[in-house]
């Protein structure tokens, strides 16, 4: 049997932040103390079930240092793990400089864009936060999401860069950089093996054109629902014999906060 590898979005579908928490998630994430992000209850009970039976696969937007924050139970920690909206490829929690030359090769040609929507956005003000992400995104909060919205909106750099609003956050990725291109990476140096995914909420066509199978799979990998059902079976929510949800709850992103 092939080796089944599960591609599975994080903040908001597997994880959630502070402000989405309920009464009986636990935190598994902090920083500088303060508690940060969290699991549901059926996450943590299901998770060891899960990946007995797949090679969990977290695809995040986050950066490293974000990503490596994240606790997870023992015994489930994923072995690879695709950060910085796939960019960034980890082993065992440790940079694969190859995929990262190749990313580095990706963004080659759009540096001087990402140089002036960086500066753009730094002499505008209004931000919250500005910065470069692994050198290969620009990223800018704002105190809420119109302003945000209209950032996006505004930006006219002549450049080939993709603006993301996601709440208050704004994102400018160059092409390639995107959670679509990596899975497809992915399956370049893992051929041996089935890939399915469970897609982020917002930007959710990127999967779709990277997994071909995937709108076929939307009843059992849409939006955070990954289960465990009976016989021994892996699959997401809404699956025949209505199996108890990894994580059900959704809201509007599928991005970090900025932390």
């Amino acid at each position: 049997m092939r080796t089944i590898l599960f591609a599975s979005d994080l903040d908001n579908t597997l994880l959630f932040s502070h402000r989405h928490r309920q009464p009986e998630d636990r935190c598994v994430e902090r920083l500088n103390g303060a508690e940060q992000g969290f699991f549901t209850q059926d996450t943590l009970d299901l998770l060891p079930q899960v990946v007995r039976r797949v090679h969990l696969l977290p695809i995040t937007t986050r950066s490293v240092e974000q990503y490596l924050r994240i606790q997870w139970p023992e015994g489930t920690v994923p072995r690879w793990a695709l950060t910085a909206n796939g960019a960034v490829l980890l082993r065992d929690g440790e940079v694969d400089r190859a995929w990262y030359a190749a990313s580095q090769a990706l963004v080659r040609d759009h540096r001087e864009a990402l140089a002036a929507v960086l500066d753009h956005l730094t002499r505008q003000g209004g931000a919250t936060s500005v910065r470069c992400v692994e050198g290969v995104y620009v990223y800018a909060a704002y105190p809420d999401t119109p302003t945000a919205e209209r950032v996006a909106r505004d930006w006219c750099g002549g450049s080939a860069l993709r603006a993301v609003v996601s709440g208050r956050k704004v994102y400018f990725f160059p092409p390639g950089i995107d959670k679509g291109t990596a899975l497809r990476r992915a399956v370049e140096i893992r051929p041996a093996c089935r890939f399915w995914g469970s897609p982020d909420p917002a930007p959710e066509k990127a999967w779709q054109a990277a997994m071909p199978f995937l709108p076929s799979m939307r009843q059992f990998a849409f939006r955070g629902r990954l289960c465990a059902p009976p016989h021994g079976r892996t699959t997401a929510g809404g699956s025949p014999g209505n199996p108890r949800p990894l994580s059900w709850r959704t809201s509007a992103g599928g991005v970090p906060a900025e932390r």
